[in-house]
């Protein structure tokens, strides 16, 4: 009988480690739809600063590459990777993993764990008029040799992609409300649960879209964002945008404000756009408490076929920091792939 019931477990074992063998191979074979999109923008500059220590010209050049994958359970649940490698920012700067996370969606809305951006810097809205795909404008550092530049897409901290977890409500007539926390201002993985520096991260963010009359449309952005800090008062941070678009022509702006961090201050762009065909022209101005900076640009796009364009941007600009206000020419292009 002992020898009888050991020979039935062993085949029962055998069984079950077939079948988990089976189930392990299906779930490595399973249908996750991948893909590899991303973009590039390069760029030449020319300036009049009458500066002794600064070259009169300059390049900058960015990407982004991204790798995702995604799959729809039975239950009606779809299942996301993405991750992204991309370069910012001129000079010396390294590659870096910029973001990656596994989302969840599905009739509940979605939830994302991962490195990831909060939900306040996903209700960004800015200003629109940019050149060549949003890159090259007044807000954003990338491009921004003339004064400096506002970033009204800034958070709390300096991990913008801190190891988070983010849940997003599902879409209420235009309506969604997100929600995030991290545990603390890092994208490295258990770090130590340390409390010191900039600490636990909340985030609240809010998008609404609507369209009204014949080719108009609303958009709206806000959120607010706060952190523990081990000395001094905890920062907080607030963020708003609008956008409106009549046919041909779209009008807008947003801030950022923070309070309690090194960088205090309140910073703001506006613009607005024409489009006819495949050219955009836009104008936009920015400003920054932060060393007293101001930006004026014209900027121009043009699109030579899907995913490939062309632009450029006229800009002035000064700040606390120069002896008189830059004039700046640049020239550029973007590929979306």
């Amino acid at each position: 009988m002992k020898r009888l019931l050991l020979g039935t477990t062993a085949l029962v074992a055998a069984g079950a480690f077939a079948a988990g063998a089976t189930q392990a191979d299906d779930m490595m074979g399973g249908p996750v739809t991948v893909g590899v999109g991303g973009y590039t923008t390069g760029a030449i500059g020319f300036y009049s600063d009458d500066s002794d220590t600064k070259r009169s010209h300059d390049i900058s050049y960015v990407y982004e590459i991204g790798v995702s994958g995604s799959t729809t359970l039975d239950n009606g649940i779809t299942v996301a990777v993405s991750g992204q490698i991309g370069r910012s920012g001129k000079g010396n700067d390294a590659d870096n993993l910029d973001e990656i996370h596994t989302t969840l969606s599905g009739a509940f809305g979605a939830l994302r764990l991962g490195r990831t951006e909060s939900a306040a810097f996903n209700a960004t809205v800015a200003a629109p008029g940019a050149a060549i795909g949003g890159m090259i404008g007044v807000n954003y550092p990338w491009f921004a040799g003339a004064a400096g530049s506002v970033n009204t897409y800034s958070g709390l901290g300096s991990a913008e992609d801190a190891l988070r977890v983010v849940y997003t409500t599902p879409n209420f007539n235009g309506l969604t409300i997100g929600m995030s926390y991290a545990p603390e201002d890092s994208e490295a993985n258990f770090t130590g649960r340390d409390t010191a520096g900039l600490g636990e991260h909340t985030a609240i963010g809010m998008t609404y879209s609507t369209d009204f009359m014949e080719g108009g449309s609303l958009t709206l952005g806000a959120g607010f964002e706060m952190a523990s800090a081990d000395a001094g008062e905890d920062p907080e941070a607030t963020r708003f945008g609008v956008n409106i678009s009549v046919d041909q022509i779209s009008f807008g702006g947003s801030m950022f404000d923070q309070e309690n961090t090194a960088d205090a201050g309140t910073q703001y762009d506006v613009g607005a756009s024409w489009t006819e065909g495949a050219t955009e022209v836009g104008i936009q101005y920015a400003a920054n408490d932060v060393g007293e900076m101001d930006k004026a640009a014209l900027n121009l796009t043009y699109t030579l076929g899907p995913g490939v364009l062309i632009g450029g941007q006229i800009a002035t600009g000064g700040s606390d920091s120069l002896e008189e206000d830059v004039t700046q020419l640049m020239l550029g292009t973007t590929v979306f792939f």
